[in-house]
């Protein structure tokens, strides 16, 4: 017998193990792991608990102190100035 006939006998009889060992795993191969994004987009859209200060209570009892006159105009005004000052530098 020639090499080349031994050889092809060998390929033969190895693709033959192989058609048999994928009949027995005859399942279907399982997609590639999402990436981040993927992941990211298939999450539930993201909400938030944000709430405008005009309506919450606490600056209601504040207005009200402040035309109760229990705190003075003077001290709300500079601490209005303040805040605004704060809030410019964290938002620049």
């Amino acid at each position: 017998m020639s090499d080349t006939a031994e050889l092809t006998r060998d390929l033969d009889h190895l693709l033959t193990a192989l058609e048999s060992v994928q009949a027995k795993n005859d399942t279907p191969i399982a997609p590639p792991p999402a990436d981040a994004i993927a992941v990211e987009l298939a999450r539930p859209a993201r909400t938030t608990a944000v709430v405008s200060l005009r309506e919450a209570p606490e600056i209601e009892a504040f207005r009200n102190e402040l035309v109760d006159g229990l705190v003075r105009a003077d001290t709300v005004n500079r601490l209005l100035r303040l805040l605004d000052e704060v809030v410019i530098r964290l938002l620049q």
